[in-house]
């Protein structure tokens, strides 16, 4: 059964969509995983020392906007549409 244009372009929008979100998933979890560590060093520790207190939350990365998925979208298409 063949799809109809508007399914294919969801399935272009969801594609964009998850590699564009991918890597910042994976940033985000970099991010999280280096500041758990970090903070583990300070169990058991009697504090706040000045270590503690100058451990901070890291800045997490945007996701990316609606136009970001659009336009990554349109890439995709040309690129299948391509003969």
């Amino acid at each position: 059964m063949s799809k109809t244009p508007y399914e294919i372009r969801l399935e272009l929008l969801k594609l964009a969509k998850d590699s564009l979100y991918e890597p910042v998933f994976q940033k985000r979890q970099n991010l999280m995983d280096e500041f758990m560590s970090k903070r583990e060093v300070f169990v058991g520790v009697e504090g706040p020392t000045e270590e503690q207190l100058a451990l901070q939350f890291p800045t997490m990365p945007d996701f990316p906007s609606t136009d970001m998925i659009i336009e990554e979208a349109k890439k995709l298409n040309l690129f299948v549409s391509e003969q």
